[in-house]
């Protein structure tokens, strides 16, 4: 798996965000010792946006019931998700399917991310 960002990083600005930027069934399950519980989407994109190599795209999996799993993945098949610490078990990866993001530009959520990581100029 490519790591692009330092998790430790991300975590603390996770931690600054709290809940405010979370669907609301995410909510209850977000705590500062998995502070990227429901954020996956949010990282996702701002990983594309920003950081990810040429031909990495989002891709999205169900994780049970209506949840959802948000990650990238490379044209040779190489993982990119620094959220997988939220889950208590190893995700197949297979079972994701590439999808386009929500909205061409960051959600406000992936906005306040990007200032907390100091990531000024999108790469697409």
């Amino acid at each position: 798996m490519i790591e692009l960002i330092d998790r430790h990083k991300l975590k603390t600005a996770l931690r600054h965000m709290g809940t405010e930027h979370l669907r609301d069934r995410y909510k209850d399950r977000w705590t500062p010792d998995r502070p990227t519980t429901g954020y996956c989407y949010v990282v996702t994109e701002v990983l594309f946006h920003f950081l990810a190599p040429e031909g990495y795209q989002p891709h999205v999996m169900v994780t049970g019931g209506d949840d959802t799993h948000w990650f990238l993945k490379g044209p040779d098949g190489d993982v990119i998700d620094v959220t997988d610490d939220q889950f208590d078990y190893e995700l197949d990866y297979s079972q994701g399917e590439s999808r386009d993001l929500r909205t061409k530009e960051l959600s406000i959520g992936g906005r306040v991310l990007a200032d907390l990581l100091s990531l000024t100029t999108p790469i697409r």
